[in-house]
C-alpha cells in the first residue's frame, strides 16, 4: 500500500504547528537566564479579610513562592512586589495592618519594596470617586515611609495617587481612577502619565516601562470586554470592569507593559497576555477566580464558579541584561508554574517586539479542537419510574486541542429543533499543565431543562426521537466539528 497523503488543510496545520514550536524555542532562547538583572512580582486582588484567615495564608504562600521562584535564576532574589489594587476586602485599618504584617513576615519592605495602586475594594462602597485620594489616605498612613522609598514623584503620589517609582533601572508607574461606571481618571492624572511615559521612553526607548492600575484596559486581555458587550461579556455592572481612557495614551508608547486586576480571570488562558501597540497582562487574583458570564454548569454566580476559592495566581516578571522580559504565570494554589514562560524581546523601533503575543497572530496559528473518534454515551431514566422525573444523561471523553479545550456545548434536539442546551467549562484554570485536565465529562438534562411542550402530564420527557450534539470550543472561539448521536425515548 502507498503512503497516505495529508490533506491540504492538515498540511497547513502541521506546518503552522512546526513553525510555532520553532518560534517558541527561539523565543525562550532570547532570554538570558544567566543574566537576570531584575525580578518583580505583579499580582492583584489579595483581598485580605481579618475574618477569613485563609486570605492571609494565601498572601503569605504567594509571597514565599514568588521569592523562591525568583531565587532560582536571580542571585538577588525578588527585587520588588507590585500589587494592582484590592489589597484588602473592604477599607479598614485592621485589614491593611494584616496585609502589612503578612508582607513583613516574608519580606523586608526596605530591601524588597511593595508598590501598589488603589483598588475599588480599598475605598468605600467599592467605588472610586472624586474623593479617592482622601479615601485612600489611610493606606499611606498604615504603611509608613518605608513603603515609599522608591517614589520619585512624591507630590503626584500624595496629591493624585499617581506614583513614579524605580526599582533597579526600571520605572514603574501606578495610576488610580477617580470615577466608576465608567472607570475614569482625573484629567490631571492622565496628563501626568502621558508626560511621564514620554520622559522615560525618550531617555531610553529600548527599555520597558511597567504600568499598574486596578481596572483592565478596554479590549485587550481576557475579560476586558466584561460589561462592554452582549453575550458572555454582558454584565450586571456595565462600564465597571475596564477603562477606555488609558489605552489611547499607552498606544503611543510601545515600551509600556500594563498590569491590571479587578477581574480575577485565570492566567492559564492564552488571552491573559495581549500585544497591540503596547503590552497588557492580567494578574488574575491571589484570593479567588472569576470569569465571563458564560452560563456554564456549576456556576456560583454570574461570573464565578462553585470552586472559585480553589485558586490563587499571579506573575513573576524578570528582565535580563539586554532588556528582554520573561514572565512566569504562577499558580500559587497548586504550587506550580503555568505553561511555558512568556518571553518578549526588548523594545525595538518599529514595534516588532509586539508581534509575538498579538491576538491576530495567535488566532491565525490556532487550530480548532477535535472530537474525532469519540462517542457520546447517552442514558435515560427508566419509564417505569412513575414518581421520578425523567432525565437524559450524557457522558463524553475530553476533546483535544493545540492549547486546550476551553468549554463544551451540549444540545438536545427533537425533529431538528434544539430544545435544551448546556455548557461545561473545562478545568483548565485548575491545571497548570493542560495534560492534567480531566479525561471525561458528563451532564444531565432533566425536565427542568426542557420546555413544557416536551414534557408529559406525569412529568416525563415525551417519547420520540431525539439527538444529542456535542461541540468543543477553545479560547479563541474556534469550534470543533460537532459530534451527534441519535436516541429514542
Amino acid at each position: 500500500m502507498g503512503k497516505k497523503r495529508l490533506s491540504f488543510v492538515a498540511t497547513v496545520a502541521l506546518v503552522a504547528s512546526v513553525l510555532s514550536c520553532e518560534q517558541e524555542g527561539k523565543r525562550r532562547n532570547d532570554f538570558d537566564e544567566s543574566a537576570v538583572v531584575l525580578s518583580v512580582a505583579a499580582v492583584s486582588d489579595v483581598h485580605i479579610n481579618t475574618g477569613l484567615p485563609v486570605t492571609s495564608s494565601k498572601w503569605e504562600s504567594a509571597l514565599k513562592q514568588l521569592s523562591a521562584k525568583a531565587a532560582e535564576s536571580d542571585p538577588d532574589g525578588l527585587d520588588g512586589v507590585l500589587v494592582a489594587g484590592d489589597l484588602i476586602d473592604y477599607p479598614n485599618d485592621p485589614a491593611i495592618r494584616e496585609f502589612k504584617r503578612v508582607y513583613e513576615s516574608v519580606l523586608d519592605p526596605v530591601k524588597v519594596p511593595m508598590i501598589y495602586t488603589v483598588g475599588n475594594h480599598d475605598v468605600p462602597n467599592y467605588r472610586w470617586s472624586e474623593t479617592m485620594v482622601k479615601d485612600s489616605k489611610y493606606l499611606r498612613e498604615a504603611f509608613g515611609e518605608n513603603y515609599f522609598r522608591t517614589d520619585l514623584d512624591k507630590e503626584a503620589g500624595e496629591r493624585l495617587e499617581c506614583r513614579h517609582c524605580r526599582i533597579g533601572d526600571y520605572d514603574i508607574l501606578s495610576i488610580t481612577p477617580d470615577g466608576t461606571s465608567p472607570v475614569v481618571y482625573s484629567p490631571e492624572a492622565l496628563e501626568w502619565i502621558d508626560a511621564k511615559l514620554m520622559e522615560i521612553t525618550s531617555e531610553d526607548p529600548s527599555r520597558y516601562v511597567i504600568v499598574i492600575t486596578h481596572p483592565m484596559l478596554y479590549d485587550t486581555v481576557y475579560g476586558s470586554l466584561l460589561g462592554e458587550a452582549d453575550g458572555i461579556w454582558k454584565s450586571y455592572l456595565p462600564g465597571y470592569w475596564a477603562t477606555r481612557e488609558l489605552p489611547g495614551i499607552l498606544a503611543k508608547y510601545p515600551q509600556a507593559v500594563a498590569f491590571g486586576g479587578h477581574l480575577h480571570f485565570p492566567l492559564n488562558d492564552p488571552r491573559s497576555v495581549w500585544q497591540g501597540s503596547f503590552t497588557a497582562l492580567g494578574c488574575a487574583s491571589v484570593r479567588y477566580m472569576a470569569l465571563e458570564a458564560g452560563g456554564y454548569e456549576d456556576m456560583a454566580g454570574q461570573t464565578t464558579m462553585k470552586d472559585k476559592d480553589e485558586f490563587s495566581q499571579g506573575n513573576l516578571v524578570q528582565f535580563d541584561k539586554k532588556g528582554n522580559m520573561r514572565i512566569f504565570r504562577m499558580d500559587f494554589y497548586n504550587k506550580a508554574v503555568i505553561g511555558e514562560p512568556l518571553v518578549m524581546r526588548r523594545p525595538v523601533k518599529g514595534g516588532k517586539h509586539l508581534e509575538e503575543y498579538s491576538f491576530a497572530r495567535r488566532k491565525a496559528l490556532n487550530q480548532a479542537p477535535e472530537l474525532s473518534g469519540m462517542d457520546v454515551a447517552v442514558m435515560t431514566s427508566p419509564r417505569t419510574w412513575e414518581k421520578e422525573p425523567s432525565w437524559i444523561s450524557v457522558g463524553f471523553p475530553s476533546g483535544t486541542d493545540d492549547e486546550f479545550v476551553h468549554h463544551y456545548e451540549v444540545s438536545l434536539s427533537r425533529d431538528g429543533k434544539v430544545v435544551a442546551t448546556k455548557k461545561i467549562l473545562a478545568d483548565f484554570y485548575k491545571r497548570p499543565d493542560p495534560a492534567q485536565m480531566r479525561s471525561s465529562w458528563d451532564l444531565t438534562f432533566t425536565v427542568e431543562d426542557i420546555p413544557e411542550d416536551y414534557i408529559s402530564a406525569d412529568n416525563q420527557i415525551l417519547p420520540g426521537k431525539y439527538s444529542v450534539t456535542l461541540t468543543a470550543f477553545d479560547s479563541w472561539d474556534a469550534a470543533s466539528e460537532p459530534l451527534s448521536k441519535e436516541i429514542e425515548i
